[in-house]
């Protein structure tokens, strides 16, 4: 007969873990729910809050995350569920410029102080705000051109990070506007970098590499959130911004027998039976030749930035390998470009250097004769 010993007893007996007792925190401040933080419900300002430095919103006419006191007096601190980036004082100081240099403002027509409210609440946006804060003032500020700083590569690996996690988990309806905020900007992170200063070393000068064109793949990945992110929707934070992207994206074509210089239509066979269906250049001709009539002061973003927008895939293709018929129209409109957007400016000047691009072109001096004044700002 087996013998339980008193030991025994003890621990065939599971031993319940006891709880502290605690009480949720129901009636706390909006700003403590929406950085999913406990609320100590002290009011007229609770803990939380005043350690954050944001004036505490338990009114329903109280602003959201409204900041306290400056940037530069704050501990800034963005924060989700699962990262948090404080902001040392260099950080802090890229965030300031980005606020009172009017960085944002030559990006995207939308609320400054809501994107500053979205970046406190989401890490990967503050990180690529940080990064093009960075490298608007490395372009800016310095006159001869330099590479990117150690500063900007690691915010913007540290936000491609935290955004490809976001993207693999399910998305809520608050995550709609960060993602396409933080889209955009890598897309002008994109767009701006280039991997050396020698034009020789860059394309299409360099030889063929698997990241040739990569801010174009990058526009093309940008679709795919806009389609989860739906920026013309009513309560989108890019509301004001509706009839910019219709120029972009949605609008007419403009096709008109007088619409394409004739030098070009001629380069390009462009004549009225063609479509975008039958002329792979059709449809970069006809949205260059709005561009190439106006000047500097005429040309709006969406004016410039419809070029690629609107690129089709055969285009792209003629790009990739080089066609020098392609390869001129987008020089054409990186002397366009580098005139209106600051990010743009590095890669015009790559190609405003290759005066000897017409060389390239398969034609005779008949057929090419008016394209010299076409790309006079070479």
């Amino acid at each position: 007969m087996a013998v339980t010993t008193v030991n025994q007893k003890e621990a065939a007996v599971p031993r319940l873990r006891l709880r502290k007792a605690h009480r949720k925190s129901r009636n706390g401040c909006r700003n403590c729910k929406l950085r999913r933080v406990k609320c100590d419900e002290v009011q007229p300002t609770c803990q939380r809050c005043s350690a954050y430095g944001v004036l505490c919103n338990y009114g329903s006419d109280a602003p959201d995350l409204q900041m306290a006191r400056e940037i530069e007096d704050l501990a800034v601190i963005s924060a989700d569920a699962t990262t948090t980036l404080e902001l040392n004082r260099e950080s802090r100081d890229h965030l300031i410029s980005f606020e009172k240099s009017g960085t944002l403002v030559t990006i995207a027509t939308v609320h400054h102080k809501e994107v500053l409210q979205l970046a406190c609440l989401n890490p990967y946006l503050m990180h690529v705000i940080l990064a093009i804060a960075a490298m608007h003032n490395r372009l800016r500020d310095t006159p001869a051109p330099r590479g990117p700083s150690t500063f900007e590569s690691y915010h913007v690996s540290q936000c491609a990070a935290l955004l490809g996690r976001k993207l693999s988990q399910p998305l809520q309806a608050e995550d709609r506007d960060p993602l396409w905020m933080t889209s955009t900007l890598l897309g002008v992170m994109s767009t701006s970098s280039i991997p050396s200063l020698i034009p020789q070393e860059v394309w299409p000068l360099k030889p063929s590499n698997t990241s040739d064109l990569e801010w174009l793949r990058m526009a093309e990945g940008k679709m795919a959130v806009w389609r989860i992110a739906d920026p013309l929707r009513p309560n989108s934070l890019f509301r004001d911004m509706a009839e910019e992207y219709a120029q972009m994206y949605d609008g007419p074509l403009r096709i008109g027998n007088g619409q394409v210089p004739p030098a070009l239509a001629r380069l390009c066979c462009i004549t009225p039976s063609s479509s975008p269906d039958t002329n792979p250049y059709f449809t970069a001709v006809h949205t260059l030749a709005t561009v190439l009539k106006l000047h500097a002061g005429q040309l709006s973003r969406a004016h410039i930035l419809s070029f690629t927008s609107r690129m089709e895939r055969p285009f792209k293709s003629l790009l990739h390998v080089r066609d020098p018929v392609a390869l001129l129209l987008l020089s054409l409109w990186y002397v366009k470009a580098g005139d209106v957007i600051w990010w743009l400016q590095l890669r015009a000047k790559h190609h405003a250097d290759r005066k000897d691009i017409l060389d390239l072109l398969p034609c005779g001096p008949e057929q090419s004769a008016g394209l010299h004044d076409l790309s006079s700002p070479f």
